[in-house]
């Protein structure tokens, strides 16, 4: 078997399936993101490259028969994660599922918690409630210019958001402020809380608005390490490839860097259409991620593994605003694979399993979660 010296992981971020066989519990049945998005673009949908490798074998496709190239195998992974959580779904891709639920806030934050913020800043906690974004800026914006005080809200689940107006906290004091209080839940005992949002806002009364693109967010830290760590551990390099020109950037970096180890690609911009629920934007991102794919293709090496795949379906055609509970892509290729149809899988963790295994780390299984698949490669 050729031994992988490089794998480049490129996570489609909400590229979904079909609803998982767990979707009735997240309220998701029915929720289908590729086959809703050929519904909404019939034959205007060309997706020819993600064709050939599979992934209209894995979900047909009106106007797109599914012929798949050589060098290909391709199949499906679900979640194992029992909450929809953007950041454990990556947790899980690389490796590891949290067994202990994140800790709901449903009335608000400890006054222990509360003491030492304001101990800390110097300023006024003036909200300490579950809140809606806008309603909270209607309610207590002025107030909060006033003071200069802290808007301190929460969804009612595991989550604080920080708010004040970018006229009385600076960018520097908010990074503190969500260093801050990640460190409180984080080592201090508080209660296991997913994330920690700062966000400005700007505007005078009666049109406050969040400065979305100036906002933080703060995860909590995977309960163990990661493949990420694992391949640093072992002195391989990993380099992550995102931002608005990911796919020019990863081209760069295949034809000039002869180094092994990790090359992590998230693509955002699927994602993004589905939360918004425009599946016009969504299907032509994807047409888009495989115009990319196309030129990348060319570039992998016979010693390079390419694994794609989503953390998450995104329904864009779906009720709601959230990720939808769908099976996910497995599409693993390199000039040296034969190809072919692989088994669903029961966890993405599998993935970070054999990204393990193939860069030649010690144990294939995962933390007991992802088992690897590099021995089906053949």
């Amino acid at each position: 078997m050729t031994k992988f010296k490089r794998v480049i992981l490129v996570v489609v971020e909400g590229l979904g399936l079909g609803a998982a066989p767990d979707a009735a519990v997240f309220s998701d049945s029915g929720a289908d993101t590729l086959g809703h998005l050929a519904d909404h673009f019939r034959a205007r949908l060309q997706l020819p490259t993600l064709q050939r490798l599979g992934l209209t074998a894995l979900h047909p496709v009106a106007f797109t028969p599914p012929v798949v190239q050589e060098h290909s195998y391709y199949g499906r992974l679900r979640q194992m994660t029992s909450e929809k959580s953007a950041i454990e779904d990556y947790w899980e891709l690389l490796g590891v599922v949290r067994k202990q639920d994140a800790t709901a806030y449903p009335s608000g934050f400890s006054a222990a918690f509360v003491h030492q913020l304001e101990r800390q800043f110097h300023r006024p906690v003036l909200v300490n409630a579950p809140y809606q974004p806008q309603h909270l800026l209607e309610d207590y914006g002025d107030v909060q210019v006033a003071t200069g005080g802290l808007l301190v809200s929460t969804s009612g689940g595991s989550d604080m958001v920080v708010s004040a107006h970018e006229a009385t906290v600076t960018g520097d004091e908010f990074a503190r402020l969500g260093r801050f209080i990640r460190h409180w839940f984080d080592e201090e005992g508080s209660g296991l809380l997913r994330q920690v949002t700062t966000r400005p806002f700007a505007g005078g009364p009666g049109r406050y608005y969040y400065r979305s693109a100036e906002q933080r967010i703060f995860y909590m830290r995977p309960p163990q390490p990661t493949v990420v760590d694992r391949v640093r551990a072992a002195h391989q390099p990993v380099r992550v490839i995102a931002g608005t020109t990911v796919f020019s950037d990863l081209q760069t970096v295949l034809r000039e860097d002869p180094a092994t180890g990790l090359y992590l690609v998230p693509v955002h911009e699927i994602d993004r259409a589905g939360y918004q629920r425009d599946p016009e934007k969504s299907g032509q991102h994807l047409m888009e991620v495989d115009r990319h794919l196309a030129e990348v293709l060319p570039l992998v090496r016979t010693d390079d593994l390419l694994l794609i795949t989503a953390n998450h379906g995104n329904d864009p055609a779906f009720a709601g605003e959230g990720s939808t509970r769908e099976w996910l892509p497995l599409l693993a290729y390199s000039p040296s694979l034969r190809g072919g149809r692989l088994a669903d899988r029961s966890t993405l963790a599998d993935i970070a399993a054999t990204i393990q295994d193939v860069l030649g780390l010690a144990d294939d299984q995962v933390r007991g979660y992802g088992h690897s698949f590099r021995s089906l490669l053949l």
